[in-house]
């Protein structure tokens, strides 16, 4: 029995063996497939797993999902009825299964509901595809369940096509690349030397009841995705279900989101391709075109450090206990201590990740937001000290160096392709030498300071860090909205923003929130060239 939000594009349950983390994955097959195993109708006698209830109390399996659908869900044309039913984007659907009942209840809003409008709840719940891929299940016989759904789209563009008309293959084989040009992208770089990956097609009129499946090219010579590594195969399983849930179903179908359930997608990986798993299944749960929620159980730290929120799951007088944490340095603090998971040094979180330390709270929401329009193409993490590592006590550059000289031989330890970039101020620029003999390892390591010859010219030197690189619309609103920001000029000029030492928190403070609020691009004009810069730097330009 248990009560959880699932707010975040992907969630992890972490937990002991047997500690539950699984039944929340199937509870969510039952509800939307009626199945708790692939093929395999839920069952009230076999799964039910309450024997401290009384033996003679009727036995019942409840379900409740409560709905938030966003502005791009859509329903297709014939749901009209269905869409008034549900009479808003908020609402709460409720499966219920009893001994002895074939089919179970429906409820809406708690309201039982008869067999018509049961019918057009059903017609809601199938725009929505859930996946449940047990850890045990076999990635290229999921693969081959999947790519039958490929298969019948090329087989009805064959069908238009005379049996004389050879091209009709070319046009096949053509199609299949560009459909898996991005997986095949994403698959070298996940597995550098592994060879190119293409899907197997027919040749021929006679070929024409084919099998469909991945061939791996090496060397000249081409070998079946059966014959791979179980590694290699669970990333060809992930990405043939990204394939079909982002393309086919936009393409060819008129499903309107998809809910991935995966048991330990970290199984049978070696660590750099469990980096590589979980960083790919945050990245396509964020991706807005995806319409893609992961929920999935775990034993790995990097799928805990990638997760946006991890369930740690712990069994305790007789049940689960669920506890949620958005904070995954808190997550794995706890499943560290329980023997779930590795402990991660602070500063080696993020593996794959460039990771940008700058001097306060302030500095990170404002690169931030400078982020949205100056687009990296890559994943980069913005972070202050207490961020990074909450046992730092606060952020400023003293405390920085602190912490640098202290963890230096971790900091040697992080990727070429993922440094760790310091980012000072431009009143510590003369601190930049020190920071870098700190650690002296360039290929991980590097330090910067906001170069003031890019702050704003009409910034004067009473505001202080990143403050002066705000242009002339922010400090002005920033006035309006009454911030102790003065001018002084000569004969009628305006002159420069000028700030009293003692009002320097409020200015701080009042420009903060216009940062949360939302800048416009213009307003990063100071900031630009820089930001590119560390881009650049981080391999992420």
């Amino acid at each position: 029995e248990a009560d959880i939000e699932l707010n975040a594009d992907l969630t992890a349950f972490a937990g002991l063996n047997n500690s539950g983390k699984s039944n929340v994955l199937r509870a969510l097959n039952a509800f939307f497939n009626d199945e708790t195993d692939s093929g395999l109708p839920l069952n009230v006698d076999r799964d039910y797993f309450r024997p401290d209830r009384l033996k003679k109390k009727r036995k019942r399996i409840r379900v409740s999902i409560k709905f938030q659908l966003p502005e791009s869900f859509k329903f297709r044309r014939g749901l009209e009825a269905t869409k008034t039913l549900l009479s808003g984007d908020t609402f709460t659907v409720t499966k219920e299964w009893v001994r002895d009942n074939q089919l179970p209840v429906f409820l809406l809003n708690d309201n039982p509901l008869n067999l018509d409008d049961r019918q057009k709840l059903a017609s809601f719940l199938q725009l929505i595809k859930y996946r449940y891929v047990p850890n045990r299940v076999l990635p290229t016989e999921l693969i081959r369940n999947e790519h039958q759904n490929l298969r019948n789209v090329l087989i009805r563009r064959l069908a238009k096509r005379s049996p004389g008309d050879t091209k009709a293959f070319e046009a096949i084989r053509d199609t299949s690349v560009r459909m898996i040009e991005s997986l095949s992208k994403r698959f070298e770089e996940a597995c550098p030397g592994q060879g190119t990956v293409s899907l197997a097609t027919p040749t021929s009129w006679q070929d024409l009841v084919f099998t469909f499946g991945y061939r791996l090219a090496r060397g000249g010579i081409e070998i079946e995705d059966a014959a791979q590594g179980s590694g290699i195969q669970s990333l060809l399983m992930l990405e043939t279900l990204y394939l079909i849930d982002r393309d086919y179903f936009q393409q060819f179908g008129w499903k309107q989101a998809a809910i991935w359930g995966i048991e330990e997608p970290e199984s049978s990986l070696h660590t750099s391709l469990e980096a590589r798993v979980a960083a790919y299944l945050a990245d396509v749960a964020v991706e807005p075109k995806s319409r893609l929620q992961v929920l999935c159980t775990t034993h790995s730290d990097l799928i805990v450090q990638y997760a946006g929120c991890t369930v740690v799951v712990e069994h305790k007088d007789g049940g689960s206990n669920l506890d949620p944490k958005s904070d995954p340095r808190e997550a794995l603090e706890l499943l560290s201590g329980a023997g779930v998971a590795r402990w991660v040094h602070p500063v080696l979180f993020w593996p794959l990740d460039p990771i940008i330390l700058v001097e306060g709270k302030f500095d990170r929401e404002f690169i931030e937001e400078g982020l949205r329009f100056i687009r990296p193409n890559r994943p980069i993490r913005v972070v202050d000290l207490p961020e990074l590592d909450g046992a730092t006590g606060g952020g400023g550059v003293e405390r920085i160096q602190r912490y640098v000289k202290d963890n230096a031989n971790a900091i040697r330890s992080r990727r070429p392709e993922a440094p760790l970039i310091v980012v000072l101020d431009w009143d510590a620029a003369r601190k930049v030498e020190q920071f870098t003999k700190l650690v002296n390892a360039p290929s991980v390591y590097k330090v910067f300071a906001w170069p003031v010859e890019d702050a704003n010219p009409n910034a004067g030197k009473s505001l202080k860090g990143l403050e002066r690189f705000h242009c002339d619309r922010v400090l002005e609103l920033a006035i309006e909205q009454n911030a102790p920001i003065g001018r002084k000029g000569k004969k009628g000029q305006p002159g420069d923003y000028l700030v009293e030492a003692d009002a320097y928190g409020d200015v701080k403070n009042v420009l903060a929130a216009i940062v949360r609020k939302g800048l416009q691009q213009s307003d990063v004009v100071h900031v630009e060239a820089f930001i590119r810069r560390i881009l650049q730097e981080a391999g992420a330009a």
